[in-house]
């Protein structure tokens, strides 16, 4: 009945994870005395490294565009619209998504990286396209 909650939750895990990643670099830092605790608190005050810097970026780009896809996965809940397209769609942005973070975080390779950004975009845009063909049917 619910069953894209399931992609939904695995990019919400992804997230988690990355925070996760995040949290032990910001504290490993500061440990290690390459940062101040005064950096976290106005972002000035020492350059971070750039491990850090990446990871951070990565979380930043899963709190944007994701948005997007949490709220079409929910517009298509609400119009029953879980089967199929939707299914297919949402795993095929989880998985470019999970691929895009592996990138980014590991060898941060940046054509490969746009790749499969812009692939994921191309999905999002896809699965909102499909609710706006939706809603013009129903309306």
């Amino acid at each position: 009945m619910f069953a894209l909650i399931y992609p939904m939750a695995a990019l919400v895990f992804l997230t988690i994870a990355i925070m996760l990643v995040m949290l032990y670099l910001r504290v490993n830092a500061v440990r290690s005395r390459k940062l101040s605790p005064r950096y976290f608190k106005i972002n000035k005050g020492g350059e971070p490294p750039e491990q850090l810097v990446t990871i951070t970026q990565n979380f930043n780009n899963l709190l944007e565009l994701p948005i997007l896809f949490y709220v079409v996965c929910i517009l298509a809940i609400l119009l029953n619209q879980q089967q199929g397209y939707f299914i297919t769609t949402a795993w095929l942005y989880v998985v470019l998504r999970y691929a895009h973070s592996i990138i980014h975080t590991s060898y941060n390779h940046i054509l490969h990286r746009l790749f499969v950004f812009a692939a994921s975009c191309i999905v999002l845009v896809a699965m909102w396209i499909k609710i706006m063909m939706l809603v013009s049917v129903v309306s």
